[in-house]
């Protein structure tokens, strides 16, 4: 049994699940307010686009309602570019080479800038 059909199971009829989604564009780095590269996510986007994919199949099938959808941005703030491209690094995503350097040698704040959708589902 798959992780979704026993969430489904747990929760009682008519109880609520949240579904919070990465989607697209690729994420995106900013310093100042101004875009200085984005990080590829495609790796991850083919992970969520599975993930949406099996809820949707749950919502044609009956077993779920989507009650409310939201999408919203979501920001990651750093203190400098190491740490981010550490944090990049560590994860599913990745940084173009040619901009490796460029972000760890930024000394200031920067930001990541993704969005977000929340789904708001009820079990049928």
């Amino acid at each position: 049994m798959d992780a979704l059909s026993r969430m489904i199971d747990t929760v009682a009829r008519g109880g609520l699940v949240l579904d919070l989604q990465v989607i697209r564009p690729n994420p995106q780095i900013e310093v100042d307010g101004r875009k200085v590269c984005e990080i590829d996510g495609d790796v991850l986007f083919r992970k969520a686009d599975a993930a949406v994919a099996a809820v949707d199949a749950r919502i044609a099938a009956g077993d779920l309602v989507e009650d409310g959808v939201d999408d919203h941005e979501v920001r990651k703030h750093y203190s400098a570019g190491p740490d981010l491209v550490e944090d990049v690094a560590q994860s599913e995503r990745s940084l173009a080479e040619e901009f490796v350097p460029i972000v760890r040698a930024i000394n200031r704040p920067l930001v990541v800038r993704e969005w977000c959708r929340l789904r708001r589902l009820s079990v049928r």
